[in-house]
C-alpha cells in the first residue's frame, strides 16, 4: 500500500482501490471478533439514550466483565487477547443475552428509530421484515441456513402491519427479529 501510495504520487484514492481490491481484504472479512468492550459500547451506541452520565452506568460497564474483559484489570502487561479468544460458552451467552436485552427494548431510542423506519413502509411481508431488519442493523449479510431460520420464524408471524391496532405486536414482533439477528454468528463475527 505504501508503493502504490508514492506510485500515485501521494493520492489516497488509489491507496483505496487497490485496498478494497486486494484479495487478503475481501477474505478478511467475518474474520474480526468484537471484544466485550466493542460488544458493550457498540449495543449502548445502537439502541441509545446513554449519551449522557446516569446512574446505572457502573453496572453497564460491568457487563464487558462478564463477557472476559474486565477493562481495567488486564491479564498481563500485553494486555487482552483478540480474535476467537473472546468466544466461549459463557462469554457467548453473555455477549448474546446482554445484546437481545438492550436491543429487545423497542422503546430505546434507537430501536424506536428501526421500528418507525419501518413503520413508515407499511405493511411488510415476512422477507421483506426479515431483509429490512438485516439492513438497518449493518447492513448484516447471513448465510442462506441463517436466513431461512430468520425466514421461518418471521413466517410464523405472517405479515406484520401497523395498522388496525397492530402497532404493540408489530413493534415487538420487530423487536424480536432484531434480538434473532443479534444472536447469529454472523452478526457476532463483524
Amino acid at each position: 500500500m505504501v508503493g502504490v501510495f508514492r506510485d500515485s504520487k501521494f493520492e489516497i484514492k488509489e491507496v483505496l482501490r487497490h485496498m478494497f481490491n486486494a484479495d487478503w481484504f475481501k477474505e478478511a472479512r467475518f474474520q474480526h471478533v468484537k471484544s466485550p468492550a466493542e460488544v458493550v459500547v457498540g449495543t449502548l451506541r445502537l439502541v441509545g439514550g446513554h449519551d449522557l452520565p446516569k446512574p446505572g452506568y457502573g453496572e453497564l460497564s460491568m457487563n464487558t466483565a462478564y463477557m472476559g474483559q474486565d477493562l481495567l484489570n488486564p491479564p498481563s502487561v500485553e494486555g487482552w487477547h483478540t480474535g476467537k479468544e473472546w468466544i466461549n460458552s459463557g462469554s457467548l451467552m453473555a455477549r448474546i443475552n446482554f445484546m437481545a436485552e438492550k436491543i429487545g427494548d423497542v422503546s430505546a431510542p434507537g430501536v424506536s428509530a428501526i421500528v418507525n423506519r419501518l413503520r413508515a413502509k407499511g405493511s411488510l411481508s415476512p422477507e421483506q421484515l426479515v431483509d429490512n431488519c438485516l439492513d438497518l442493523l449493518g447492513p448484516v449479510e447471513v448465510s442462506a441456513d441463517t436466513k431461512q431460520q430468520l425466514l421461518s420464524q418471521a413466517n410464523e408471524w405472517g405479515q406484520i402491519s401497523w395498522s388496525n391496532g397492530g402497532s404493540d405486536a408489530a413493534d415487538q414482533h420487530v423487536g424480536q427479529m432484531l434480538q434473532l439477528i443479534v444472536a447469529t454468528r454472523e452478526y457476532q463475527f463483524a
